[in-house]
Formats: C-alpha cells, structure tokens, sequence
C-alpha cells in the first residue's frame, strides 16, 4: 500500500522537526551537565527521567511509576536512576509501604537542572515560533483539530470493534 504523498511529506516533515529540537535539547543538557562537572553527561532520556521524577514536587514518585510512564523497562529506569543519583540529582529510598520498591525525590541540584532546561526550550519554542504569523498559527490549530478528531473516531471504531458484547449490552 503507498501513502499519499502528502502524509508522507507531512510525516518526514515532522520527524525532521522532532530530530532538530532533540538535537538542541541534548546540546543544552550537554552544556548544562558540563557547566555542572558532572562525572558524565546525561542523555535525553535521563533528563526525562529526571523532568517526570520532578513533576511529583516534593512527593516522592516510585521507580515503577516512572518506568510505566516513560515506557522503559526497569533495568534501564535503574541504570538512569543511578546516574542520576551520582549526580546527586534524585534521591532514592525504599518506600515505606513495600520495601521492594524505591521512591525517587528530585534535589535542589536536580530542581535546578529542570528549570534551567525549562527556561531554554521555553526560549527555543518562542525563537522557532516567532516568525509565524497567527493566520498560519490558525490553519495549523485547524488542521491538528481536525487530525485529532479523525483519530478519536479511529479510536473509538476501534474500541467498539474490540468489544462487541458492549453494543449487545447497551440494546
């Protein structure tokens, strides 16, 4: 089966767009962890690690969740949790209601690491999106509103495919 050329344009379009931005994402972090004199420097990944772990605040997050979350494995959520934690990033502890399982916090240095990346891809997406004018913004809004209505009704198609004792149920 051939894609129409357009959604074969659109997608390479897209996958360039999503490689240049992680490129400067990791060049940032790159510097970031250079500026800090870190034993290594963290890779994409351990960055998102690090950005989920945060978003619990002061909360503490579980390795599980986080796995789960970044669609990792353990093993590998282990060996960036503990680059992290040379780092003194996150901290770890067995969490008191299975000491099986380990709670992650984020640190000051970690907090700080956050908001720095935070500041300078809020300044990358301003700089990228500056030069376009809101009647193109608007046509872009139409045009991914209308991809992900289609995507829903995908969704739902498919939903209602998987379960047909539902619509048995609800006549």
């Amino acid at each position: 089966m051939r894609m129409d050329p357009r959604c074969k344009h659109l997608n390479e379009l897209n996958d360039q767009y999503h490689l240049l931005f992680r490129q400067l994402a990791e060049g940032y972090l790159g510097k970031a962890c250079r500026e800090r004199r870190y034993r290594e420097e963290l890779c994409l990944g351990d960055y998102l690690l690090l950005y989920e772990v945060g978003e619990g605040g002061d909360e503490p997050v579980s390795m599980a969740d986080v796995s789960r979350k970044l669609v990792i494995n353990p093993s590998t959520a282990t060996r960036r949790v503990n680059r992290l934690l040379q780092d003194g990033l996150v901290t770890k502890s067995a969490a008191p209601y299975d000491e099986r399982r380990f709670d992650l916090r984020v640190t000051a240095a970690g907090r700080e690491l956050i908001d720095q990346m935070d500041h300078l891809l809020y300044e990358t997406v301003q700089f990228v999106y500056d030069p376009v004018t809101d009647k193109e913004m608007q046509a872009v809004y139409r045009f991914l509103d209308k991809c992900i209505s289609q995507l829903n009704l995908l969704i739902a198609k498919n939903k209602d495919a998987e379960n047909p004792e539902d619509q048995k149920d609800e006549q």
